[in-house]
């Protein structure tokens, strides 16, 4: 069940900590040829640090911060420009109410939620953090650090409930529904579902060797038996756990139709509730879990209200060098201008 929570609030992590929106960007100048080791007059502040170096070549010509800088940003400022201006929103509301956010609070998160998953630091690092398309350095600032400040900031919103806890409590250990389900992609034809359901209404084994072979690995490797299914879940479905409270031992569901496609559950099993476990005994953990739950879903309204205050206006959309132009209403403009010599005509 921990573990469940933890996957859980991970995706949602993703969701609202690799964050969402954006604000006021501003234009970003082609990447300049470097600079020759010539003497300059005095920067600036700004531009000493720009014209630090982060290489030499020859010995003695430096690339700089700017060279760096501008080299990334023509080839992914664009796709990352979002992402930063969603920190820098996060940031400036951090700074009007005065919250940070330690290092050691990042590395306690980031170790509770690796906890859940039980696996080794070293292994999210290795393997879970690669789905994401993300670095470990990545991950602490762009997902763990705004996902904590984002939740100081709006804690006061957060309100947990008797009801809160009570569902907290079912889903745990109340009655659950042991069922074994084929699901079948929306591309596929209405008429091709109602053929098979034909077929797997009347026989365990039709119904077994439908449910090995469709089209979500993950079920058929299971043979679509999934975990039981309890009250009050998070699946964005809830046909699917209201259905199966319906049914009785070895009773067959109608066709459903669900976000991810249709689907037929078969019910195995009713679990009966946990009779030994006493709310007062774990309400500590419930209410844990419950303004857990709670903050999951308040971050993301109220990242959205930021968002608005700041009216994001994005100016920089990537270099228009070599742009791929595909509208069929847009005048293709010749990309490189070189007086009517393509770069490897000019001698």
């Amino acid at each position: 069940m921990l573990a469940e929570r933890a996957r859980t609030w991970l995706s949602r992590t993703v969701a609202c900590g690799i964050v969402v929106g954006g604000l006021a960007g501003t234009a970003v100048a082609q990447t300049p040829n470097p600079a020759p080791p010539a003497p300059a007059p005095a920067p600036v502040a700004g531009d000493q640090y720009a014209a630090q170096p982060v290489a030499y070549i020859h010995g003695n010509i430096p690339v700089t911060r700017q060279d760096l800088g501008e080299f990334l940003i023509a080839r992914g400022g664009a796709d990352k420009l979002d992402l930063l201006i969603n920190k820098k929103i996060i940031e400036h509301a951090a700074a009007a109410k005065k919250v940070t956010v330690t290092a050691t609070e990042m590395e306690a998160a980031v170790l509770e939620d690796i906890a859940g998953l039980s696996i080794r630091k070293e292994d999210f690092i290795k393997v879970v953090l690669p789905r994401y398309g993300k670095t470990y350095y990545e991950w602490m600032e762009d997902v763990i650090k705004p996902r904590l400040i984002l939740a100081k900031l709006c804690r006061d919103r957060v309100k947990v409930t008797e009801e809160d806890l009570a569902k907290q409590f079912e889903r745990e250990f109340g009655e659950k529904r042991q069922v074994q389900i084929i699901m079948w992609p929306r591309g596929d034809g209405r008429k091709l579902v109602d053929t098979t359901y034909g077929q797997i209404r009347t026989s365990q084994d039709e119904f077994d060797r439908a449910a090995r072979a469709q089209a979500n690995p993950s079920l058929a490797a299971a043979a679509g038996n999934i975990k039981p299914i309890c009250k009050h879940s998070y699946a964005a479905d809830l046909i699917i756990e209201t259905t199966a409270f319906k049914l009785q031992p070895g009773e067959l569901s109608s066709v459903l139709e669900t976000s991810q496609g249709f689907v037929v559950m078969k019910l195995h099993r009713i679990i009966l509730a946990d009779d030994k476990t006493k709310f007062a005994d774990i309400r500590p953990r419930l209410e844990k879990q419950a303004y857990d739950e709670r903050l999951s879903q308040e971050i993301p309204k109220f990242f959205e209200e930021l968002k608005d205050a700041a009216k994001p206006n994005m100016i920089f959309t990537g270099p228009d060098l070599w742009r791929h132009l595909t509208s069929p209403d847009r005048k293709v403009e010749p990309l490189v201008q070189t007086g009517g010599q393509t770069p490897m005509e000019k001698k």
